[in-house]
């Protein structure tokens, strides 16, 4: 009988492996909506923390990491803040005193970013914790992403934000003399956005400042992008010029940069749902301006592109890819890894199951050896929610390779 299973799962799924799902650990499902993760030490013990918005639950919490010995178990965590539609959340230094805060973009009817911090930094302590409305974000868009990042070279660190819908942007919050002034931040929109999925930040024109690469979703502009930074000054409060990657008019998902080939140079990969596929970009000159594309069709046994990241997954020091899905209600299977041997096969592409079926909304996808054990996990939120959706939460897979 469990042959014949098997025969069938094969006969249904013939772009995918069938075997061994690898072992799934809840760090925390007590709310709904788990909607993305980040990752920092903010206790300074050498070990990554989480931060994670639940979006219906309408709360940000954060995760210490607990150690080796109780990883498989729940994390010790916190509410820092409510915080209504939040779609993300950030570690960040906001006040400039070397440590972490949390930043938390909200979206709906809230339009909003957070500030939340522990002035004793006893992060487990929920009446430690306060939170402030960022005045310069208040009511400007329904805010997807923040990223950190010294952009002006002054003061402290800057925040990189972008939004979705209405009069979405992206652009930037300057740091004031006094970080903690939050009043005194100031807003510059660089472009214009429809649904901003992932902001990284790199330097593209090797011209020693630092670019921004987005994949906007909707939109005139959709597709993946990068925005040049015209450099420190007045002019960098204006407009930046756009260059196109790749994936013009298609909706494009969260992207992730990485040496794939190991040829010294990075490429730019994102995972897009008009065509359900994988794209790899190959820069074909310094400045960035010129790609060439490889596309990887994603099989009909998985879900909606969601995410792709790149690491080695199976420790033979080749890059792999990591793919994660919204199965849309239907049980299958919504994680996946390529082996990055296969990349170069002009036939189709093995997709090797790491979760089991199920009714799945992966997010984006982490590649970190949470149990440090020498090996890559999977470290992601599944934010399936409401009655009966028995959305996972915030999980990880261990790596059955080590």
């Amino acid at each position: 009988m469990f042959l014949i299973i098997l025969i069938n799962l094969f006969l249904l799924f013939p772009d995918t492996d069938v075997f061994s799902p690898w072992d799934q650990h809840t760090i925390d499902a007590s709310s709904n909506g788990a909607d993305g993760v980040k990752l920092a030490d903010i206790n300074n013990d050498g070990l990554q923390d989480i931060v994670t918005g639940w979006e219906e639950g309408g709360i940000t919490k954060l995760y210490l990491h607990p150690g080796n010995e109780n990883v498989k178990e729940e994390w010790p965590n916190v509410i820092v803040g409510k915080t209504p539609n939040v779609e993300d959340a950030v570690f960040a230094d906001m006040n400039n005193d070397g440590g972490f805060e949390i930043v938390s973009c909200t979206e709906g009817k809230s339009k909003k970013i957070f500030i939340h911090y522990s002035e004793h930094h006893e992060f487990l302590n929920a009446e430690e914790w306060s939170q402030k409305v960022l005045p310069a974000s208040d009511g400007k868009m329904m805010w997807m992403y923040a990223e950190p990042c010294q952009l002006d070279g002054k003061y402290g660190m800057d925040l990189i934000a972008a939004g979705k819908g209405e009069n979405a942007q992206l652009g930037w919050f300057e740091s004031p003399p006094i970080s903690n002034d939050f009043n005194s931040w100031k807003w510059h929109p660089i472009t214009s956005m429809g649904w901003v999925m992932s902001i990284i930040l790199r330097d593209m024109d090797n011209d020693g400042d630092m670019d921004i690469i987005v994949t906007d979703r909707r939109a005139k502009l959709q597709g993946c992008r990068w925005l040049e930074n015209p450099g420190v000054g007045e002019i960098q409060k204006d407009l930046w010029i756009n260059h196109s990657i790749g994936a013009d008019n298609l909706e494009v998902m969260f992207m992730t940069i990485a040496d794939i080939d190991m040829d010294g140079k990075e490429e730019v990969v994102l995972s897009e749902r008009t065509g359900q596929s994988i794209r790899i970009y190959k820069r074909q000159n310094n400045l960035g301006t010129r790609w060439s594309e490889k596309i990887i069709k994603i099989p009909i046994s998985t879900g909606s592109a969601k995410s792709v990241e790149v690491g080695d997954v199976n420790g033979d020091e080749v890059p792999d890819l990591v793919l994660s899905t919204n199965t849309n209600g239907a049980e299958k299977t919504g994680l996946t890894w390529i082996d990055g041997k296969d990349l170069e096969k002009q036939d189709k592409i093995a997709f090797h199951p790491i979760s089991g079926m199920h009714n799945a909304k992966y997010d984006k996808v982490e590649l970190i050896d949470l149990d440090r054990d020498g090996d890559l996990d999977v470290l992601i939120c599944e934010e399936n929610y409401g009655p009966n959706s028995e959305g996972l939460g915030v999980i990880w897979y261990e790596n059955p390779f080590q």
